[in-house]
């Protein structure tokens, strides 16, 4: 589905956009580990690799994101659906750089 201007928007009140920005390159890498692994998976069907594909195998690893965990917890926010929305955050904002990485590494 990627981000919408109302989850962005719910992101920077709940302080998510800041905390990304605090934290870009480490989410950068656990971005690019799911990109990865979503791309060795996807482009295996011919068809062409898309940001929710991504977005799938982000929001996973980010549920077992120690540091992401406490920052939810401390905010009160328990609901499953902020590590989505931050998995759609992290992509919007890093999607060329992780295409442009993962083209000129292979």
């Amino acid at each position: 589905m990627g981000l919408t201007a109302e989850v962005e928007l719910s992101l920077t009140d709940a302080n998510l956009v800041s905390y990304f920005d605090a934290n870009r390159d480490a989410f950068k890498e656990i971005a690019a580990r799911s990109f990865e692994f979503a791309h060795d998976n996807v482009t295996e069907t011919g068809l062409p690799l898309r940001r929710d594909d991504v977005a799938k195998s982000l929001t996973i690893a980010l549920r077992t994101n120690e540091s992401l965990r406490e920052c939810l917890a401390g905010k009160k926010l328990r609901q499953q659906f902020w590590y989505g929305n931050f998995a759609d955050l992290i992509i919007e904002r890093l999607w060329e750089e992780l295409k442009d990485d993962h083209a000129a590494s292979h």
